[in-house]
């Protein structure tokens, strides 16, 4: 990251919800990723949501436990035809998933995931499927534990890395990019406006 935009970070309040949406979001508001985790305080439940309502963007409360809640944010028809995909559904069968929808699927995954932060079960490794992050890598990082990868940027590598470095980019130049917009002043439901025309305009 530059040192302009992290000097712009340092000048943010980083306690409003829109700051942290900015910085832990920016390449799902790009359009880059299928969805993301966001991470805030749980009085700002009510808010995620009005922010991202009639957005194309669905909010899914994934976990809360007194001051934090994690919410599970994504584009729905995307991640649908990214679960169709035969390699995620592949090591989603080896996961112990069937035919579940994608509601029972979220709602399995929050159930697991509770489970996890009690210590009482493992992480939910198929959450990183529905996060984007490629099946290989997925695969990799549960059959060698988190270790032996090839590169740790927004996930571990194990497959590709040329292609995940050339993603890591674009993931940071949207983050740069939304911390510059934010900090003139545009909201978060105005920098998702912009960049759903961009995209539009590219199809």
């Amino acid at each position: 990251m530059s040192t302009e935009a992290l000097e712009l970070i340092c000048t943010m309040d980083r306690s409003r919800l829109e700051a942290q949406i900015g910085l832990q979001c920016a390449p799902l508001l790009a359009g880059l990723k299928i969805s993301n985790l966001l991470t805030v305080r749980s009085e700002l439940e009510q808010q995620v949501s009005r922010v991202f309502c009639n957005t194309g963007i669905s909010v899914f409360l994934l976990y809360q436990s007194g001051r934090k809640a994690a919410f599970f944010l994504y584009r729905r028809e995307e991640l649908e035809r990214t679960l169709e995909q035969k390699s995620v559904r592949r090591l989603m069968k080896q996961l112990g998933y069937g035919s579940e929808t994608l509601p029972d699927i979220l709602q399995r995954i929050s159930d697991r995931y509770e489970a996890h932060m009690s210590c009482r079960e493992e992480f939910p490794h198929e959450l990183g499927l529905l996060l984007g992050y490629p099946p290989e890598d997925v695969a990799g990082f549960i059959s060698h534990k988190g270790k032996n990868f090839l590169y740790s940027g927004y996930w571990k590598v194990y497959g590709s890395l040329e292609e995940c470095l050339d993603l890591f980019h674009q993931f940071d130049s949207a983050r740069e990019e939304v911390i510059h917009m934010m900090s003139a002043g545009i909201s978060i439901r105005e920098i998702m406006n912009e960049w759903n025309i961009t995209r539009r305009n590219k199809a």
